[in-house]
């Protein structure tokens, strides 16, 4: 209320917040990889995200949720937390100060060959447009999230998707390479897999051991995401080829 006088007040006009019109899906691995689907049910169209997180935070997934402003996040069972992670269940318990709905569906929802024909026959662009043509192995956790979100608008929300109508867009950097999670272990680009001694490794043999010289938290973090996300842009590896030059 805003005081006038002694005894006299007037009531201001409330603010009215925008209703979202966001339901979003979130899945991980144990690579720390999150796939993210986001449905706007006003505009009929699907929006696909697909990142490593470099953060015990989930700071990217944070940062997309609070884009998204979602009425409600799919997520599967929570059993696969990495060490020392919160997850994206947990974030989603945490998210702003009155958080989401949240909604828990089995794992097998979050079905990637489903996801895959799904977006394959709803999207309204082809496949090679989106740039998934060739990649819907190595974005398999952002197409378990579109069969999860998807599904679950069509059950809950009576959204009735028709084919070539969905609005399609992928978010995956086009300015970096994705390595899939059974890449990263196999070249030992984190962790080690055979130490030269042949006992347990303790992860010195790694790439990411070898190169790591750097003397801030922050700065190992960003080691360790261009390792898992190299740059494939040309120009901006040239940029930082000269400037060691």
């Amino acid at each position: 209320f805003c005081e006038l006088s002694p005894g006299l007040a007037m009531e201001q006009p409330r603010q009215v917040t925008p209703q979202s019109h966001f339901v979003v899906a979130l899945i991980e691995n144990r690579a720390k990889e999150v796939g993210m689907a986001a449905f706007d049910l006003r505009t009929a169209s699907l929006h696909l995200s697909q990142f490593i997180e470099t953060s015990r935070s989930y700071q990217n997934t944070s940062t997309l949720l609070h884009y998204f402003d979602p009425t409600d996040v799919i997520v599967p069972p929570n059993n696969i937390i990495p060490d020392g992670m919160a997850g994206v269940s947990a974030i989603v318990d945490h998210y702003a100060n009155i958080p989401p709905r949240k909604v828990v569906l089995a794992r097998g929802v979050f079905d990637d060959t489903k996801g895959a024909i799904m977006v394959k026959n709803l999207s309204a662009k082809e496949p090679p447009a989106l740039g998934l043509d060739t990649c819907y192995k190595q974005y398999y956790l952002c197409l378990g999230a579109a069969a999860a979100v998807i599904k679950w608008v069509e059950n809950e929300k009576g959204v009735t998707v028709t084919y070539n109508s969905l609005q399609v867009s992928f978010n995956g950097s086009f300015d970096h390479m994705n390595i899939d999670a059974t890449s990263v272990q196999n070249l030992e680009v984190i962790e080690a897999l055979t130490p030269v001694t042949g006992r347990i490794s303790n992860k010195c043999n790694s790439l990411f051991r070898l190169l790591n010289s750097t003397r801030t938290v922050g700065g190992a973090k960003l080691l360790r995401a261009n390792l898992l996300q190299p740059l494939k842009d040309i120009d901006t590896i040239n940029a930082r080829l000269d400037c060691l030059n």
